[in-house]
Order: C-alpha cells, then sequence, then structure tokens
C-alpha cells in the first residue's frame, strides 16, 4: 500500500509535573514488562518498570540520607547505574550535573567548577583520574552498594517541579560550555509533547552519549514513557552486533550516524559488486511504490537485517541532515524522521511524525510549544524553557525575552505547520554591501553532490569560501570540485558566487557531539 502521510491528532499521554509522576505511572501501566536491558561481562541483564522504580526509590533514599541540595556530578559512559542515579539524585531533591566522560581532565575539572558540583560518580573504567581530584568521589560500577544502605532510610523530600534538577552543558561549538538549568517540569513536559508527536511502536537500541539532553531525554525517557523496552549500548564498537541481536523497531540518532550508515551499504555493495543490482532495486521500489506496491522488505532484506530487520524508524536531530538521505532510506524501507531541538528546550521542540511528514523539514511541533519567528528567528515558549544558565545572568538575559527563548537559529513555519530551519544567526555572512547569506544553504547545496563528504562556508575578504572533505575516491581532485563550484556559481548574483573552494585531507575537527567546530574550519585547511 501507499505510504501514509497525512496530518492527524496528538497521540495522547496522561499528565505528569515531575519524574517522580513518570516512574509512578510507569508502574501503574507496565510494571512487569521489560524496561532496559544491558550486558555486564558478557551477561544479558533485564529490569523491568518496577525493578527500575524500586531501585530509583531505594537510591533516592540513600542520597536524601548522604545531601542536601548538592551539586552531584555524574560522569560515565552510559549504563543502567547512570540512569538509576539520576533518578535517585533528582527525587532526593539534589542536582545532578551531567558531564562528558571523554573530556579531558582540565575540561572536566572546569565544568566541575562552573557548576559548583562537589560529589562525583564517575566510571573507573573512562575516568581513573578523577580519583586524583580534591572532590567527593565514588565509582559508578559500586551502584549495587549505594542500594543496599539506601535500603536503610527514608527520603522525605518533597519535590519541587520547578526547582533546577539537571544541568546539562551546551556542545560548545564555538568553545564554551554553557550550564542549562532544568527542572523536572521541564523534562516531563518535554517527553510529553515529543510522545505527542512521535510513537514507537517496538523495541529501542540507545546509544547516543546520556551527556546529551537528546541521548537521555529523548532516547531514555520517551520510550521508557512509552513502555517499549530499551537495549542501553554502551560502547559504539558492538552498536551493529546490538541491532541483530535486539532487532530495535526504533534508533534515536544525529546525522552524522546516517551519513555513515548510508557510506557502509554502498562500500559493501561496491566490495560484493551488486553496486547496480542495488540502484536497479532502489529504482523498483521508488516506482512501485507509487503505484501501491510495497516489496521494500523483500528487495533490501540482506541489508535491513544488517540492522535487526525490524528497523522502521531513525528519529534524527543534532544538526542538518540532507533530505537525500530520508528519501533514500525510505526507498529501502527505513523511515528516518528529522527533528528539532536544543538542550535549552529540553531538548525537543519538533519532529516530523509517524505518519505526516514533510522531507526538508524539521517537522511539526511538539504539543502545548509554541514557535513565534521573530526578525526571520526561531522563538520558543512553554514549559520545556529551561530555568536559565547556571550562575550567568548575562547570557540568560540575551536569549531569554519577553518568555520566549530566542534559538539562534534561522527558520520559517509553512501554511501545514512544518518547521524549516534555514540558518544559523551568528554563522550569517554578512557582506560589505549589507547583504546577509546563509552559509547552510549554500552547504546544503553542495551536499547535495555524492563526492562532497562534509563541507563548511564562511566569508574571508568579502568573499565567499567552500572548505571541502571529499569522499574517499575524490581526495585531491581539485578539478572536479572546481567544476562543481562553477556549475554551482552558474546563475548566481556575483556577491553569492563562491570564490575559491579549498580542499581537505582531513575531516574537520568536531566536538564530543559530533557537530563541527566552525571556528576552526581554518586550522585544517590547506593539508
Amino acid at each position: 500500500m501507499r505510504i501514509k502521510n497525512e496530518k492527524y491528532d496528538y497521540y495522547y499521554h496522561d499528565d505528569m509535573n515531575n519524574i517522580k509522576d513518570m516512574l509512578d505511572l510507569s508502574i501503574k501501566k507496565y510494571p512487569n514488562e521489560i524496561a532496559f536491558s544491558y550486558e555486564v561481562d558478557g551477561k544479558h541483564i533485564d529490569k523491568t518498570y518496577q525493578e527500575v522504580y524500586d531501585e530509583s526509590i531505594i537510591l533516592s533514599n540513600y542520597f536524601y540520607k548522604n545531601y542536601k541540595n548538592e551539586h552531584i556530578a555524574i560522569i560515565s559512559e552510559n549504563s543502567y547505574n547512570f540512569i538509576i542515579l539520576l533518578f535517585g539524585i533528582v527525587l532526593s531533591g539534589n542536582i545532578c550535573v551531567i558531564i562528558d566522560k571523554d573530556l579531558d581532565s582540565k575540561h572536566i575539572e572546569k565544568l566541575l567548577k562552573i557548576s559548583d558540583s562537589k560529589v562525583i560518580y564517575y566510571s573507573n573504567k573512562y575516568c581513573p583520574f578523577i580519583k586524583e581530584m580534591k572532590y567527593k568521589s565514588f565509582i559508578i560500577e559500586d551502584t549495587k552498594e549505594y542500594l543496599n544502605i539506601g535500603k536503610k532510610y527514608l527520603n522525605k523530600n518533597k519535590i519541587d517541579d520547578d526547582k533546577t534538577s539537571i544541568i546539562f552543558f551546551t556542545s560548545g561549538t564555538t568553545g564554551f560550555n554553557k550550564a542549562v538549568m532544568l527542572s523536572q517540569k521541564n523534562i516531563v513536559k518535554n517527553v510529553i509533547g515529543a510522545s505527542s508527536i512521535f510513537k514507537p511502536s517496538g523495541s529501542v537500541v540507545s546509544f547516543l552519549p546520556f551527556h546529551h539532553a537528546f541521548g537521555l531525554i529523548t532516547g531514555i525517557f520517551k520510550p521508557f514513557n512509552y513502555g517499549v523496552p530499551v537495549l542501553i549500548n554502551s560502547s559504539l564498537k558492538y552498536i551493529l552486533d546490538d541491532f541483530k541481536y535486539y532487532k530495535p523497531e526504533t534508533v534515536f540518532v544525529v546525522p552524522l550516524f546516517v551519513e555513515t550508515f548510508y557510506k557502509q551499504i554502498w562500500k559493501n555493495a561496491r566490495k560484493t559488486k551488486k553496486e547496480k543490482k542495488l540502484k536497479a532495486a532502489i529504482k523498483l521500489s521508488n516506482t512501485l511504490l507509487k503505484v501501491g506496491i510495497d516489496l521494500r522488505k523483500k528487495l533490501f532484506k540482506s541489508i535491513l537485517n544488517e540492522f535487526g530487520g525490524n528497523l522502521n524508524y531513525m528519529i534524527c536531530g543534532g544538526s542538518y541532515l540532507d533530505k537525500k538521505y530520508v528519501k533514500w532510506f525510505r526507498s529501502i524501507g527505513i523511515n528516518i524522521l528529522n527533528g528539532y531541538g536544543i538542550t535549552e528546550c529540553a531538548p525537543v521542540v519538533s519532529v516530523n511524525r509517524n505518519h505526516h511528514f514533510k522531507d526538508g523539514s524539521i517537522g511539526q511541533l511538539c504539543k502545548d510549544v509554541e514557535v513565534k519567528i521573530i526578525d526571520g528567528e526561531i522563538c520558543i515558549k512553554g514549559d520545556i524553557i529551561m530555568k536559565g544558565y547556571y550562575k550567568d545572568k548575562k547570557a540568560t538575559d540575551e536569549v531569554l525575552i519577553d518568555g520566549y527563548f530566542h534559538t539562534g537559529d534561522l527558520g520559517y513555519i509553512d501554511d501545514d505547520g512544518f518547521l524549516f530551519i534555514t540558518g544559523r544567526r551568528k554563522n550569517l555572512i554578512i557582506l560589505s554591501n549589507g547583504e546577509n547569506i546563509s552559509p547552510e544553504m549554500i552547504e546544503s547545496d553542495l551536499l547535495k553532490d555524492d563526492a562532497v563528504c562534509e563541507v563548511v562556508v564562511y566569508e574571508e575578504n568579502n568573499k565567499i569560501i567552500a572548505s571541502i572533505f571529499p569522499q574517499e575516491e575524490y581526495l585531491g581532485d581539485q578539478e572536479y570540485f572546481d567544476d562543481l563550484v562553477y556549475k554551482y556559481n552558474k546563475g548566481k548574483p556575483k556577491n553569492h558566487q563562491i570564490a575559491l573552494v579549498i580542499l581537505r585531507n582531513e575531516e574537520f575537527i568536531k566536538n564530543n557531539n559530533k557537530k563541527i567546530l566552525r571556528d576552526k574550519v581554518k586550522e585544517g585547511n590547506n593539508l
């Protein structure tokens, strides 16, 4: 049958105001269902919703007994212990500060200082240097010990829905990490809003890092709210093995993973000399879909089996993804639903829906989220908006104006209610004649060429420069890319034309969330 794509009502969800409400609802609805699965020393472990609830409450007893309104950091790989420790911290009235385990010791110490963290629960596997720092520190692998202690006490904390409960750090693509304060209400209202837009109907494999709001709130809390089981992947080395073993219906990804999966599929096709066959199958699939015949599961069975055989949705956010990937994966039977979020909005603002989507857009607004376009900028209002940046009133006042959070992203909403991003305000190229040019729009056009792996466009001496990292087989082929830019420039006003293309031999420098650091682009040019 044809792919369904039409407007329909929000999915309904019970209201909740804090994380305790979310846990209470989970054991009311799905007490004996599997909430999380994970591996420890090669052993597969399942945890039911009742077990998650019980262990979270016991840990809240432990934290309530030992700390009062303390900033407690978690620095660890993704794990079940991470989740229940976080629940225990916030339910006890303390504040959980989440820090990227892959940062160096100096950066971690800086973030601990910025956030006034005094206590650390850390992974001995990834951050053994923590024990040398002058903080109270405990190993996250010893969570069973904390559970035994917690059984002896009682958590008497009365939850304040609006009090800061979790501090996330922004990605720092310009070199500065801001400490975003989120309340329990911010978080659960976002869970409800995002769940009202997209509905998983099967299991999830979670592999995005929990130090990122998208990885934790969207990849863990949201499926938890839906009662679907989540496999916690602790290392990307095993991601494809986890796909095959757990056979997920939904995964949450950033564009880098989509692009990597795409490249690997074509690489395997070339290696097995099935490239022409794959192209023909895609053409046939798209033709049949137009007349209501869907043979994707059969035509692309071997490819889909690499993802477990049941993968239906990839929810993609974090940065720009060219719609060519959305169309291509749809043709083989995997639906990529682009979304938009920002840590300061806890994080999801919009996402394309299971059965209502528009290629190139970042979806429809989550329930109870208001968006206003002010001077071309996407501005957001609702219960999901952060409390502010920790101890940074100046930065907070710059983005929270008249009740709206000013995202810095440029965009528009079309007549069907779909949100589109056209660029980032701080990246705008402003020429000497006063013209504003969005580099992201140029980058989007160049990325349509299969020879372009990564590209960043910027201004230098009032000229537009395109720095390109090519696909492997095009490395060093200056003639090809000069010709590509020549074709791009045709028909463009002179001020909008690319004056120079610079080829790179290495990919762009990225932060730990795989976003290109635009302020470091020139460091890798002329390699």
